[in-house]
This record gives structure tokens, C-alpha cells and sequence, in this order.
């Protein structure tokens, strides 16, 4: 197995660095620290703080410039952007030029030549080629092209640009794997994963239960992740309203898009909110059944869910809905299709067992984030000393 080090990386994010860590921040965190990494985080555009006051904070962000967060991982908020890139491709190709302009600056601090570009982002596409990078990693984790308000001919025109012009495809699903390979020169299917001892915590007696989900009537279901558009929350309103002797707590921050209202009218339904990382085994130590109710749509069939594998590591009894990517731990975990049948896989899961959570941690520590990225590094690495590798800037 090959160790990626001493690389400078260009990390093209989709999220900042905090509050909800997801696969970038587990990658980059566990790169070795020979590697130097500068961790581009999203900007927001002219309109963003309009639609959600929070990004205001955001607004002024970027004028920090580089802010260190450890002995090898720097961040960096570009620009503000214009609107509508990912509707109008010339508009994306300003806004990568202003990204492009910031991120080069921030190199020059950091004394970065000829680093590895590793981007989760598709707009990245008209990025590719202005850092002088000698290789260009695409790890994707969503079919983009699905989300609200894109424009889908558009998004899948500048995905396919990036993985032409990508060393290295890094796919989380199999879905994203098939509609993907025909445009790569090298793709690997490399699937979600958990932070297993830090959510095994949730099973340790020394752990303690968060204050909020104390006294709470029970059973208790609980979900953890952002709270967006793709989570049926026409699902956890059933089963609420059917079992109102039950408790059903959402942990996560809320999309501006999203109307909770029906939900938050029900007595038995609590909307914590965003809690930091290191006290969500307190939260789902509470939890008798962890919910993962995805919606059934283009976006959710090629993903792999990470809230789904920290929930196996917290040893709790899971409820989830069918999805491709996950229909292969059927013998951990409780599936159902629609209303009745998502009600009778929690009412399943209630009935739970210790060799049934044994049988989940056991699963849990086979899908690990180490493991996950030891494979990514062992390929890149194996790139970076092939002798036919050249990256974008040499193209």
C-alpha cells in the first residue's frame, strides 16, 4: 500500500471546513502530514446572504485571507461571486477565474508549486489548468446535475469537461461509477464510510447523554445530518403522527429551503438544530431507532449516504429506506419501502438484539474512514509514479 507524501494539495471543497464534517474533511484530515494542504472552501455568491441571513458571515470572510488551521492544513474563503453559475456556463468560467486568481495568491504565501488539484466540485471544469497543477483528482460524491435550481444540461456539460480532463475519478457510488466511466481515462468506486471510534462512543456507558435528549418519551427515533430538500419529511410526519407516543428528534442544521412547519406542529417532533461534531454520540446515544429517509429521486439514487455508516458505528438500530448503495447491509439493518412499510422497519428495528449490534459494529468497522483513505492515497500515489502521468498543466 502506497503512502501519498511531501505534496502540496488544492483542495476544492463543497463545504467549510466547519460545522458538519463530511468525506472532505475525513479525507483531508487523514492525509499524512508530510503533505502540505490548502482547503478551498465554497464561496458564497452576491445573492446567497439574500436567500440566508447566515451567510452573511461569510461575506466577509474572505477578506481574512489564509487562516491556519493546523501544522499542515491552511483554509481559505474565496471571493464573492456572481450568481447563476450554475445555470450559465460563461458565469461560472468569471467566477473560476476569480477563485483561480485567489487560490494562485494564497499559493504564493504558502510557497505551493505544481500542486495536486483535488476537487469535489463540477464548476471546477473551467478551474482546472490556471494553478499549474501536475495532477487533477475529481472525487464525486453527488450526481450534481440533480440538485434544485441548477440547470442540469449545463452541470453535466462542465462534469464531463472535469472528467476528461481529471487523472484520477473518485466515484462514492454505482450509480455515479456507470454514468461516469465512459468520460474517465481512470475511475475507482470508493464509498462513504464513518469515523467508527468516534461515533462508537455512542455505545461506551462513559458517554454522556446530551442534556436535551434527557427525560424525552420513548422509543425515540433520531436522524443526524443537514436537514435539506432531499430528506423525506413527508415520511417522518407519518410515522409521527401514527405513533404519537413516540419521539422523534431531528439533529442538524435546516435548509432555507425546506418548511418544517407540519412537522413542528406535531408534539412528539424536536428540531435541535447543528451541534458540533464532538458531542453527536451524546445525541444518538439517546436515539432507539436512527431514521435515514432519504427521498426517491435522480439525486438520492447514486448516493451513498454517511449519515447511514455512523449510524452502524454508533451501534444503534437503524430504519432506512431503499437505496442502491446501501441495500447490501440488509442483514444490519431494517429497509422499507413507502409509508406503511418505513413504519413497520422502525417498528422491526425496535426489536433489537446484542447479537443484532454486534453484528452492526462488526460491519461498521469494515466500512472505516482509514480504510477508505488508505485505498484513494494507494491510487494517487501509484499515479504520481507512473511515468506516463502528466497533469492538467502539461496538456
Amino acid at each position: 500500500m502506497r503512502k501519498l507524501e511531501n505534496e502540496d494539495i488544492v483542495c476544492i471543497s463543497s463545504v467549510d471546513w466547519e460545522p458538519l464534517w463530511t468525506r472532505k474533511q475525513q479525507v483531508m484530515s487523514r492525509l499524512p502530514r508530510s503533505n502540505r494542504i490548502l482547503y478551498v472552501e465554497p464561496p458564497i455568491s452576491l445573492l446567497s446572504p439574500f436567500k440566508d441571513p447566515a451567510c452573511w458571515v461569510k461575506w466577509k470572510m474572505w477578506r481574512q485571507g489564509l487562516r491556519k488551521l493546523n501544522e499542515n492544513i491552511w483554509l481559505l474563503s474565496p471571493p464573492v461571486t456572481l450568481p447563476l453559475g450554475n445555470i450559465y456556463p460563461v458565469i461560472n468560467r468569471i467566477n473560476q477565474w476569480f477563485i483561480a486568481r485567489s487560490v494562485r495568491k494564497a499559493m504564493r504565501k504558502l510557497g505551493f508549486q505544481q500542486p495536486i488539484l483535488w476537487t469535489y466540485l463540477h464548476n471546477s471544469a473551467h478551474l482546472v489548468g490556471r494553478l499549474g497543477e501536475k495532477l487533477v483528482v475529481y472525487d464525486c460524491v453527488d450526481e450534481h446535475s440533480a440538485y434544485q435550481g441548477f440547470n442540469p444540461k449545463a452541470v453535466k456539460a462542465m462534469e464531463r469537461r472535469l472528467l476528461e480532463q481529471s487523472d484520477l475519478v473518485f466515484v462514492t457510488a454505482r450509480g455515479l461509477y456507470e454514468d461516469k466511466q465512459e468520460w474517465c481515462r481512470e475511475i475507482y468506486l470508493s464509498p462513504n464510510a464513518a469515523d467508527v471510534d468516534h461515533f462508537m462512543q455512542a455505545d461506551n456507558p462513559a458517554t454522556p447523554l446530551a442534556d436535551e435528549m434527557k427525560n424525552l418519551p420513548g422509543p425515540v427515533l433520531g436522524f443526524v445530518g443537514a436537514i435539506k430538500e432531499w430528506i423525506d419529511l413527508e415520511l417522518i410526519h407519518f410515522v409521527a403522527a401514527r405513533r404519537p407516543e413516540w419521539t422523534v428528534v431531528m439533529v442538524g442544521p435546516l435548509g432555507v429551503e425546506v418548511d418544517i412547519s407540519a412537522l413542528k406542529a406535531l408534539p412528539n417532533v424536536r428540531f435541535l438544530g447543528g451541534k458540533p461534531r464532538e458531542e453527536l454520540p451524546c445525541y444518538l446515544k439517546g436515539f432507539d431507532v436512527c431514521l435515514n429517509p432519504f427521498r426517491q429521486s435522480e439525486l438520492t439514487r447514486t448516493v451513498s449516504p454517511l449519515k447511514f455508516y455512523e449510524y452502524l458505528a454508533s451501534g444503534r438500530p437503524v430504519a432506512s429506506v431503499p437505496m442502491p448503495e446501501i441495500m447490501e447491509f440488509g442483514d444490519v439493518v431494517e429497509f422499507g419501502e413507502g409509508t406503511e412499510g418505513f413504519l413497520a422497519a422502525v417498528e422491526r428495528a425496535l426489536e433489537d438484539t446484542a447479537e443484532k449490534k454486534a453484528k452492526r459494529l462488526v460491519r461498521a468497522r469494515e466500512n472505516s474512514w482509514d480504510s477508505r483513505v488508505e485505498y484513494v492515497m494507494d491510487k494517487v500515489a501509484a499515479k504520481m509514479a507512473s511515468p506516463r502521468q502528466m497533469g492538467a498543466g502539461g496538456r
